[in-house]
């Protein structure tokens, strides 16, 4: 690719492809969440379904499993809650279910049921875990071995092929030092735990949150090369000279041909950006989301103990008291009893 406007590289035409192929397949696997924000009649909320959203992260990093998981997990309990209403006190045991499947799908290996149901306190047992589970594959058609098309599919697509159009314009290596996946993808979960961007199209997700991503890498660039042009101010020929912000906009047509390949409008786009824009400005600021994981670790006493090895390692001595006069010793006084005696003997 160039700004010329000459023919796509071979470079990114697979990459061009297999964008027309994930496109062909989002719909197949896109929610559509009527979900109420405060209960009616004795239906799942938004909240709920968030904080059960968060739930499921924290089960993705206590059992130290890839972001595919959770995305999978995500889009089964989001795809279900489409198709069926369920009551609230069985949110948990979706949720959980749905991260089963994913789970056992993309690690290949066996999770317990127990385990997890202990872990996750969704006060249900094992045996209700896998008949729940069946009630998802069912309802969803879900076949073994079925990949979604989810955020993080076009994440992944649309940073290579980012990365192959700054490469051709010379900036790839600018573009991998101000681009991270382990960030970007961070960032996708904590948009995933917010129900309001689950019915937005997750190409539009992908590709709004990875531009945000670039417009605050480019930002602390100009503002970094401020700060240089005051420390270090040289002849007005460097000035003249492309710094590195300036030379990533260029990207920006490259950005706006995506756009019109997902047939994302301005207006969709520019609403969506808010969303995301706002959800990161919380995770950014390390702010209080409105629904956390609601974990509580509850410990035995005999737990408790095996903790807390030295708590019995407690010291007897008495206390010695520093820069103090050593006391003059004191007089030891006889009992009455043995004064008596001493009395009888000497008469």
């Amino acid at each position: 690719m160039d700004t010329s406007g000459s023919p796509v590289p071979d470079a990114i035409q697979p990459l061009f492809e297999q964008l027309q192929e994930a496109l062909l397949l989002e719909g197949k696997f896109q929610p559509n969440l009527q979900l109420p924000a405060t209960t009616q009649n004795d239906e799942i909320t938004i909240g709920s379904r968030d904080g059960s959203a968060h739930v499921l992260r924290c089960l993705k990093v206590w059992y130290d499993l890839p972001s595919d998981v959770f995305f999978i997990a995500i889009n089964l309990m989001d795809r279900f809650l489409t198709k069926m209403k369920a009551r609230p006190k069985h949110m948990a045991c979706i949720s959980v279910s749905s991260f089963h499947i994913a789970a056992v799908q993309m690690a290949q290996q066996s999770l317990d049921a127990d385990h997890l149901v202990s872990i996750s306190q969704c006060k249900c047992t094992g045996g209700d875990l896998k008949r729940m589970s069946e009630v998802i594959r069912n309802k969803l058609e879900w076949a073994p071995g079925t990949q979604p098309i989810t955020p993080l599919t076009f994440l992944r697509l649309f940073n290579i092929m980012f990365q192959t159009a700054a490469s051709q314009l010379g900036l790839g290596d600018l573009y991998a030092s101000m681009v991270t996946e382990s960030e970007l993808l961070l960032r996708l979960e904590m948009v995933a735990c917010d129900g309001n961007c689950s019915s937005v199209r997750p190409s539009e997700v992908a590709l709004v949150l990875l531009c945000t991503y670039l417009d605050a890498a480019v930002k602390r660039l100009e503002s970094n090369a401020e700060k240089n042009m005051v420390s270090m101010p040289g002849p007005s020929s460097m000035n003249d000279a492309p710094t590195p912000a300036q030379q990533m906009l260029r990207l920006v047509e490259f950005a706006a041909e995506i756009r019109k390949m997902c047939k994302i409008s301005d207006a969709t786009f520019f609403a969506t950006h808010e969303s995301v824009g706002a959800i990161l400005s919380k995770y950014n600021a390390q702010e209080q989301t409105p629904h956390r994981q609601r974990l509580i670790w509850r410990l035995s006493s005999r737990t408790a103990r095996l903790l807390r090895p030295t708590d019995k390692f407690t010291s007897v001595l008495p206390v010695i008291a520093e820069h103090t006069p050593t006391p003059s010793p004191k007089r030891i006084r006889k009992s009455r009893k043995f004064a008596r005696r001493q009395g009888h003997k000497r008469r």
